[in-house]
């Protein structure tokens, strides 16, 4: 029997309205996992919560570290806080390393009317609405992903610096739970397919892109104090425009198997760059 009602959103995730964070072994914790399972997206309205409980939050899901790297603030005013008021571009979050992350949450401590939403697209839905011949050409291909180091535009090879990280991942990938299929290429940071010429890389993948941010298809949050918002890193993207209107403080907390700084150990000053930015677009 269900323990709280849900609502479905369009044109994809779930909300429901929690007064507390549930046991982990609960009814409550399975429904939750239940109904994130559906589309990896999943609205909780109702919460106060600290970084502790933002974080025993997220263990219902899967593992997270207790790491500055993986759980920090996302401010345009709070000179902690990260990304400042900048724009961010479609995206999965480090595509580039090896292991990328599994989810991530973020939860509103500060918002007011004017704050920039976020949007998430579903790359389940993505893959499942692309023609068949298309979904035949593309099976076993991949994409190299790269670091970020440019800001107002897509980052590419040619923009990366001595040192910096590039993977591999599949172009399709599968829930390891649920078998779906979901397509794995996102606009900022997949430089190219793997074994194709540039041109026809880059015209598959604008192909690929049509599908995956066509009208109709992008849920975006429009934040609220309290509000919580857990989405699947690996199947979803997400974006936002300019965070310059209205105060907009929210607090992340990441699930993942493995730490940044475990995957890329030379490349720990990452967030520094990012609180640099944010005190800059102050």
């Amino acid at each position: 029997m269900p323990t709280f009602a849900a609502l479905s959103l369009a044109p994809f995730g779930m909300e429901v309205r929690l007064a507390s964070v549930p046991r982990a072994e609960s009814a409550e914790a399975d429904q939750l996992r239940a109904l994130y399972q559906q589309d990896g997206l999943l609205i909780v309205r109702g919460l106060r919560l600290s970084q502790a409980e933002q974080i025993e939050f997220c263990r219902i899901f899967g593992p997270v570290h207790e790491s500055p790297f993986e759980n920090f603030l996302v401010s345009n005013v709070d000179k902690t806080g990260h990304l400042g008021m900048r724009e961010l571009l479609w995206h999965n979050d480090v595509p580039f390393l090896p292991s990328p992350y599994l989810a991530g949450s973020l939860h509103a401590l500060q918002v007011d009317p004017l704050a920039v939403g976020t949007r998430f697209v579903c790359g389940y839905r993505a893959y499942q609405r692309l023609p068949a011949a298309l979904r035949e050409r593309i099976v076993g291909m991949k994409a190299l992903h790269v670091r970020e180091r440019v800001y107002d535009r897509p980052t590419r090879l040619t923009d990366l610096q001595a040192g910096d990280i590039c993977t591999v991942h599949d172009v399709v990938r599968s829930d390891p739970e649920s078998g779906r299929k979901y397509l794995f290429v996102n606009q900022a940071w997949t430089d190219s397919i793997i074994g194709l010429p540039q041109a026809e890389s880059r015209s598959l993948l604008d192909e690929l892109f049509g599908h995956f941010y066509a009208e109709g298809e992008m849920y975006e949050h429009k934040w609220a104090d309290g509000d919580l918002v857990l989405w699947n890193n690996l199947a979803l993207q997400h974006a936002r425009g300019l965070a310059g209107e209205g105060v907009r403080t929210l607090q992340r907390v990441t699930i993942t198997r493995l730490g940044y700084a475990q995957q890329y150990p030379t490349d720990v000053g990452i967030y520094d760059e990012l609180h640099n930015d944010a005190m800059l677009a102050e």
